[in-house]
């Protein structure tokens, strides 16, 4: 909405006028004499003016010039009922837009007013275009300045970033497929320094001499040649032979004139990403099992609470049974009973193994030596070894082994898995115990066999026990299944020793696995954090 300032003395005309374009839309300010006018003036934004020219105490043409040293954008139209030729040249010198004689007719004056609103409209749109491109001038310039700075530091900076890059190996060939860039990561990962490898073809260092690898190779070329980009995961090798996955990208490279002139291979090691899949394929491996025993626990007690009142009667009522009748019952009768009563003192004693397995570990750990449990648990089991005719081979670290355990889940945990290899060998065989210090480099050269990686989480104190048998053995099939609760080999038993061995083990934070083949014994590897539990 334009506003527009209306300064007239005679009140009619001033009226009327006003009253006419305020019609039109127009937002009005009025004046009768040429003080109030310059108070309007002063306050500023007016679009469009219409004074006349004979005005008490200030001249209408006194008031143009005012208003043009304010804004010379603003249209003028001046009205007289005195038309005075004289006036004329003074009043364009001025600036005045238009000019127009009393009577005013409400036509005439709004189509002046329309012009000098749309010359006001022009003049806006005007000079907001040449802040504009004042503006976008300078935003030019600035960009001109800071490109001319950039492209100074260009190549300096793009050889600092390719030597920079670690992580992947930047190689770039020659349309003969020679080397002509090879950057920081690329020696890194190849085991090959840059001015050893420049001017040579790749197949002469990290692409497999087979005829298969090189035609792999020379096919992703091709690709890259025709599609733009190529992309896959392929095999490499490093200078020492070992061979490696990775995940190679690859894309001509072009000149001004859009002809090619070499390729652009970025290669990534996939080695450290394959490792952390496989891991987080364990840990979900492990997460699910753990939900499995979880619900077959929970089934398995509420089981077992079912039977275990029943049983509990059968046994009084069979024991008041024996007291009652056994004077008067024949041997072979009372015999018959007293098998009764061992058979629902089994099932107790299942129903109890059943319980114990689905209860939580309430774990209360303590710093206790590993070597004084293993020791205590083969003594405990030195008769069932002598009456199997088994050796006892122990290989214990020297000292203690110091590690924050609860012992009597351990405890039990180890004394399952020695029956186990007991049992295993019915006909007599040799029984080996290890145990030593992870930690300390010996055999593990400081690699963390839960992480399978080096660094900090290799360095953290793991104690190793290894309980190997020479016994019958165990097929895959039975390896794989061995931690499934109530899976087991043997005629008699559950099938929990090994699931409750894993639970305990696990809940220290360690690990356990098991390595068997048919007729050649079973080996149980079990890896504890020192100090990982209750810390």
């Amino acid at each position: 909405m334009f506003k527009v300032l209306l300064v007239d003395d005679e009140p009619a005309i001033r009226l009327t006028i006003a009253e006419f374009l305020r019609r039109e839309g127009y937002q009005m300010l009025t004046a009768a004499d040429g003080e109030q006018a310059t108070e309007l003036i002063r306050q500023g934004n007016i679009d469009i003016a219409i004074l006349d020219i004979n005005l008490p105490r200030r001249g209408g043409i006194e008031l143009l010039q005012e208003l043009q040293e304010r804004d010379a954008y603003v249209p003028v139209i001046m009205i007289t009922g005195e038309p005075n030729l004289s006036q004329i040249p003074a009043i364009i010198r001025a600036g005045a837009y238009d000019f127009i004689a009393k009577p005013v007719v409400k036509d005439t004056i709004i189509r002046a007013v329309e012009r000098a609103a749309e010359k006001k409209r022009l003049i806006d749109e005007k000079r907001r275009l040449e802040r504009a491109i004042k503006q976008h001038a300078e935003e030019l310039e600035v960009r001109v300045a800071e490109r001319t700075a950039e492209l100074a530091e260009a190549h300096g900076f793009l050889n600092l970033v390719l030597d920079s890059s670690t992580e992947y190996a930047i190689v770039a060939l020659d349309l003969d497929s020679r080397i002509t860039l090879f950057n920081r990561g690329a020696e890194l990962m190849f085991g090959c320094a840059a001015v050893d490898a420049l001017g040579h073809q790749p197949r002469e260092l990290f692409i497999n001499a087979e005829q298969a690898g090189i035609e792999t190779f020379q096919k992703s070329l091709t690709e890259a040649e025709s599609f733009g980009r190529y992309q896959s995961e392929i095999h490499l090798k490093r200078s020492g032979g070992e061979e490696f996955v990775a995940s190679v990208a690859i894309t001509p490279i072009r000149a001004a004139t859009h002809q090619a002139v070499g390729y652009l291979c970025v290669i990534r090691d996939m080695t450290a990403e394959r490792e952390a899949e496989e891991r987080l394929r364990q840990m979900q491996a492990r997460l699910a099992h753990q939900e499995k025993i979880a619900a077959l626990g929970r089934v398995a007690a509420q089981v077992a609470h079912e039977v275990k009142n029943p049983l509990a009667g059968l046994l009084l009522y069979s024991m008041h049974l024996k007291s009652k009748a056994a004077s008067k019952l024949a041997e072979s009768e009372a015999t018959l009973i007293d098998k009764i009563i061992d058979t629902i003192n089994h099932l107790t004693r299942t129903v109890e193994q059943i319980m114990d397995f689905a209860r939580p570990l309430n774990l209360r750990p303590c710093e206790v030596d590993l070597n004084g449990v293993v020791s205590d648990v083969l003594q405990l089991l030195q008769p069932q070894m002598e009456a199997n005719h088994i050796e006892r081979q122990l290989s214990l670290q020297e000292g203690a082994l110091r590690a924050r355990l609860d012992e009597s889940v351990i405890r039990s945990a180890l004394m399952n898995l020695v029956l186990n290899a007991v049992q295993a060998m019915p006909e007599g065989g040799r029984l080996s115990v290890t145990t030593r210090d992870a930690s300390a480099g010996n055999g593990d050269n400081g690699r963390d066999a839960s992480t399978g990686a080096h660094g900090e989480a290799a360095a953290r104190p793991k104690l190793l026990l290894e309980i190997a048998d020479t016994g019958s053995g165990m097929t895959e099939e039975q390896v794989k299944n061995i931690f499934e609760p109530f899976y087991t080999t043997k005629s008699q038993g559950l099938g929990l020793g090994m699931p409750y061995a894993k639970k305990v083990v696990e809940q220290h934070q360690g690990k356990i696995t098991v390595e068997s083949r048919p007729k050649e014994g079973t080996r149980v590897r079990i890896e504890l954090p020192a100090g990982a539990v209750g810390e």
